[in-house]
């Protein structure tokens, strides 16, 4: 399934719906649309409600609404649910484009494009959009919005130039790969700061400045604000402090058994709200000899973040049977699916 199989202009439809996840690749899709000049509404879920929110808005999908879910999969109930809908030819449509090895499965139907890797590379949600709409023959050809003197919203089409066009699509590749380098962490391997940069970036500022930001970065060039720059230089000493600290506060759970992987395995447990992916790679990296892998808590938002390095463990497969998901070195899931087993466990550890 791809995107040039629908009508080749989206702007058919009377409203589309863009559910997406909540982090970096998930807001990339909806920077993607509007860079191509698609009107939508986005939607950001967390992954473990992405099934009912799409049964919710099946319930309220009107004729002539399209529906595009990007970075999130949806379970088997769910995909019945879908294919129901896009067997009725009364003009609502819905679609799935995911990276996810976890999700493969959604292959099966012709709605859902799933792909974790392209020609050896790893995808991410947003590049593969992004290449949806390449190959459907789209131009980069940005909305823009203001208010009117009522403080409504009013969408602006503005008449680009041929020059104009190819130079904010180079702008535009640039942001896409990003992404993709900073969520498949290839960034880490290449040694390209900006890519976890522009992540950092987007959880110091409310999605929707950001969002902002990044569009008038395809617009005018300046991928980073001046505001932007002020907090990088000041987080990443803090991260340096943070790699410092949990290092040394980090608790080793041995011969532990987690569903969805066949022995037991010795998990690396911290605790914080800031700096997932940076962290559970650092520690996955330093304690390499005693762990298999590293689960990240935060006690806020009832989350772990799982990350490894290797192939020994496939977190993607462990995450799914906790109703999370995600790729083999990098899944997350809520923390009260693990159970009062790996509570127990944690403070056996710290004892």
């Amino acid at each position: 399934m791809n995107l040039k199989n629908l009508p080749k202009k989206l702007t058919q439809y009377e409203q589309i719906h863009l559910l997406t996840h909540t982090d970096l690749d998930g807001i990339g899709p909806s920077i993607v649309l509007d860079a191509f000049g698609i009107n939508h509404n986005p939607y950001y879920v967390e992954t473990r409600k992405i099934d009912d929110v799409v049964m919710e808005k099946i319930a309220e999908q009107n004729d002539q609404e399209l529906i595009i879910i990007t970075d999130l999969s949806v379970n088997e109930e769910t995909a019945a649910a879908i294919e129901l809908v896009n067997n009725h030819p009364n003009g609502k449509y819905i679609i799935l484009i995911d990276h996810h090895a976890s999700a493969i499965y959604l292959n099966d139907f012709n709605w859902a494009e799933v792909k974790p890797e392209v020609n050896g590379i790893k995808m991410s949600a947003t590049t593969l959009i992004f290449k949806s709409l390449l190959d459907a023959s789209f131009e980069v050809s940005p909305l823009q919005r203001t208010t009117n003197e009522d403080d409504e919203v009013v969408i602006i089409q503005p008449e680009y130039s041929a020059k104009e066009k190819n130079e904010m699509l180079t702008r535009l590749t640039h942001f896409v790969e990003n992404i993709r380098l900073y969520d498949t962490w290839d960034w880490h391997a290449l040694s390209i700061q900006e890519a976890a940069d522009l992540n950092t970036v987007f959880y110091s500022r409310r999605r929707h400045e950001f969002a902002k930001d990044r569009m008038n970065y395809i617009l005018n060039g300046e991928l980073f604000t001046e505001e932007d720059a002020n907090y990088l230089h000041f987080s990443k000493e803090e991260l340096r402090k943070l790699l410092k600290k949990k290092s040394k506060q980090m608790n080793i759970i041995e011969n532990y058994q987690l569903l969805g992987h066949d022995t037991p395995v010795n998990i690396g447990v911290v605790e914080t709200d800031s700096f997932f992916s940076e962290l559970g790679n650092h520690l996955a990296e330093k304690f390499a000899e005693e762990i298999d892998c590293v689960f990240i808590i935060s006690l806020v938002k009832n989350k772990v973040s799982l990350r490894s390095i290797g192939s020994t463990v496939d977190l993607s497969k462990i995450a799914k049977n906790y109703n999370g998901g995600g790729h083999p070195n990098a899944s997350g899931c809520d923390l009260s699916a693990l159970g009062p087993d790996f509570i127990q466990a944690i403070f056996n550890a710290q004892k």
